[in-house]
């Protein structure tokens, strides 16, 4: 067998893993704009460098048919790779997003280190239907004076909303209690140009986004009960930093 014979067979078999761990990444850990806006491809070179470049790289430079020693070398590598690709997935599973919360007037992506930086438990999660990441708001009074002093009293003492799991609730589908949930959406809708609005899908609830690697807005789509478009703060004419 000849030296790029064997990278190409190293190459296809590592190719066959990497799609693998891209379809959990992107179904399971990262679904819908969230791989692209909260860390997920950021964590996903770490693995295609390992898994595409590094494993066939090695077996190109040590591959040579009839060396001493070549079963062990490669073997070596094998080990090698699954190692570091495997130290990659789960540093991609651990900054996975578990929560998207929306409190007050901004979505939170939110990881488990979030909740471990506040001492909360994140196993409250468990007590929501449906898979990770799970889509909840924080719950504040009706009276609208009532949640703005939540809001800013939050902000001073350190206890921002989107960690406050004793209010945690699922958001509803009724357009009445919707409403409720997203009653900032025209403070929000007033923050940004009107370029920006009139490129906005018909159907967009809008709202600010937060995650650990960017900030921006997004559409919440209530047929579908799921964040449906992602906009950076630059196109919506205004600056961000994310938690």
């Amino acid at each position: 067998m000849s030296r790029w014979k064997a990278v190409a067979i190293h190459f296809s078999i590592s190719l066959v893993a990497f799609a693998l761990v891209l379809a959990v990444i992107l179904v399971a850990w990262y679904p819908g704009i969230l791989f692209s806006v909260d860390g997920g491809w950021t964590g996903l070179r770490i693995v295609a460098g390992v898994d595409l470049v590094l494993g066939p790289l090695l077996t190109l430079v040590v591959f040579k048919t009839g060396k001493p020693g070549l079963k062990f070398d490669l073997s070596c590598i094998a080990i090698a790779q699954s190692v570091c690709m495997a130290i990659g997935i789960w540093i991609v599973y651990n900054e996975r997003p578990v929560a998207l919360v929306l409190a007050y007037d901004t979505f939170y992506s939110l990881a488990t280190q979030e909740f471990d930086d506040f001492g909360k438990d994140v196993a409250v999660l468990d007590s929501f239907p449906g898979r990770a990441p799970k889509l909840l708001f924080t719950e504040l009074p009706a009276n609208d004076v009532s949640a703005d002093i939540q809001n800013v009293r939050s902000q001073f003492f350190g206890d921002p909303l989107y960690i406050q799991t004793d209010k945690y609730r699922v958001i509803p589908q009724d357009g009445s209690d919707l409403k409720l949930v997203f009653r900032r959406e025209q403070s929000v809708r007033t923050s940004v140009s009107e370029e920006f609005l009139a490129a906005l899908p018909a159907n967009c609830i809008l709202s600010k986004f937060i995650s650990a690697v960017t900030s921006g807005y997004v559409c919440y789509d209530q047929a579908a009960g799921r964040l449906s478009e992602y906009f950076a703060n630059e196109y919506a004419g205004e600056e961000g930093e994310p938690i």
